[in-house]
């Protein structure tokens, strides 16, 4: 199996689409390559039962049902994918597992790895340190990241997993003003409902856009919450890829697999691609976090 850690912002910034919305690909940003789409018309999500670690309240985890709600609501309107919440579990693991129970999982992770980890593990070459430690092991710059493990030739979606990096930022739940030097009650500061709803967009096959007002937009400045309401192009992609009472719409006509989609024998007709929300504005976040692409055993 390949792995596939996708940088975006940097292509972003260098003439990503504007259009209403942009499907995930299995090359990113290359419109010859596959998109990125669940066959299945039931999908259960679940959160980890530890939530954010550096919050009592916990308001967080009604703030993700939330935001995958918002999603459903525009798939029970004109789509044919269910989007299920399941009960809370214990695993803090993300990534696919050929054999064995997979979940798609949404988790806060509350370290960064290079404070926890010793720099010579081989875990950072191995892209597990996030798994083993459980810490943020992605850019200290990127609020969340969705890990999609998906086959290479069809484009279809095996697992899907969101990571907050609570390591970094302040996630809020308030629907106050933006939090200042002193913080008042049920200010804003990194909200999770705004990331969420932009991380669930990327779960179900939406990859970043520029369009103006747009959840899948790639940068969330402190304070904003506007994502939290679904725009109408990232609706549209709705309709158009998940059609009610349809099959769901691959971009090029899908090759026979077999009847599972996986049906190689090299091993490498998986990857998993991530994709993330920037905290500082759009040119600023570039240089940040577009600093690799990288694809190693998983």
């Amino acid at each position: 199996m390949g792995a596939l850690a996708s940088w975006v912002v940097l292509a972003v910034a260098l003439g990503q689409s504007s259009a209403p919305y942009v499907r995930s690909r299995v090359s990113p940003g290359d419109d010859t390559t596959q998109c990125l789409y669940w066959t299945q018309t039931r999908v259960v999500w679940q959160q980890s039962t530890v939530g954010n670690q550096k919050v009592t309240n916990h308001t967080e985890f009604q703030a993700i049902t939330d935001s995958f709600k918002s999603w459903q609501d525009v798939f029970a309107s004109c789509g044919n994918l269910t989007l299920a919440e399941g009960p809370r579990v214990d695993s803090r693991t993300v990534g696919y597992a050929r054999t064995g129970d997979n979940i798609n999982l949404i988790l806060f992770r509350t370290r960064a790895c290079r404070d926890v980890v010793d720099a010579s593990d081989a875990c950072f070459a191995a892209d597990t340190c996030a798994n083993t430690y459980d810490c943020w092991d992605d850019s200290a710059g990127t609020i969340a990241i969705t890990l999609t493990t998906y086959d290479e030739r069809t484009g279809i979606v095996y697992d899907s997993d969101i990571s907050f990096n609570a390591a970094s930022f302040n996630f809020t739940t308030g629907n106050g003003g933006p939090c200042g030097i002193v913080s008042s009650p049920g200010c804003v500061d990194t909200d999770v409902q705004n990331t969420a709803t932009h991380e669930v967009g990327h779960f179900v096959g939406l990859d970043h856009t520029l369009a103006t007002g747009s959840t899948m937009n790639p940068s969330a400045p402190p304070g904003e919450v506007s994502k939290r309401n679904i725009d109408t192009g990232s609706q549209s992609f709705v309709c158009a890829a998940y059609p009610k009472g349809s099959a769901s719409k691959p971009c090029f006509p899908v090759p026979d697999t077999g009847g599972n989609g996986d049906d190689d024998d090299d091993g490498d007709g998986c990857s998993a691609a991530a994709g993330g929300l920037a905290a500082l504005p759009l040119l600023a976040a570039a240089s940040l976090l577009a600093r690799r692409r990288r694809r190693g055993a998983r």
